[in-house]
């Protein structure tokens, strides 16, 4: 069992305290303006799984998480604002696959970046919230792993794309994206 120190409220000493341990994330409920319309993308774009639908509220299964949808009049991200977003995994071949996707259907995406440390690209659903599609940048240890493996030295790795410290750029990615990494 995991123990941390928190700072007792009646004083300044060190306690310690059991923490609990999560075994995962069981579902996120989002607010929606057209239940039918949220149901298509979430189907047909995303690629969910319809898992329970009652009136005014329907769950769809994405990898091992639950999204649920409320019809509601208000609630998602404002246009401008970047908070709140939900952010999902997606490295190699399969960021690129969503992206496509994304675009076969219409859906307006973007990239983001806000340091050096991930890729990311945004889109919205139906009712304006925000998602990420989020590839971060390999730790140092499988850098060093990739350097033994390979006997170059690998600088930095985004879905698929090596910059190594050479000044020789690798990739499998498309040349939209490479650009994109070296900004």
């Amino acid at each position: 069992m995991m123990e941390t120190k928190a700072l007792a409220p009646s004083a300044d000493r060190l306690v310690s305290a059991a923490q609990p341990h999560f075994s995962g994330m069981s579902h996120v409920s989002l607010p929606c303006r057209d239940l039918e319309g949220s149901k298509l993308f979430y189907s047909h774009v995303m690629g969910g799984e319809l898992v329970h639908e009652i009136a005014g509220f329907v769950e769809y299964r994405i990898v091992d998480i639950i999204i649920g949808l409320s019809e509601q009049s208000e609630g998602w991200t404002g246009f401008d604002d970047e908070y709140l977003h939900y952010a999902f995994y997606l490295g190699g071949t399969n960021f690129d696959l969503m992206k496509g996707r994304l675009e076969r259907y219409g859906v307006p995406n973007y990239p983001y970046r806000r340091d050096d440390t991930a890729l990311s690209y945004y889109f919205r659903d139906p009712s304006g919230n925000r998602f990420e599609m989020y590839c971060p940048k390999t730790t140092r240890r499988r850098r060093l792993r990739a350097r033994r493996q390979t006997g170059r030295r690998v600088h930095d790795r985004f879905c698929g794309v090596e910059l190594s410290l050479d000044g020789v750029k690798r990739s499998k990615r498309p040349a939209h994206l490479q650009a994109l990494l070296l900004s």
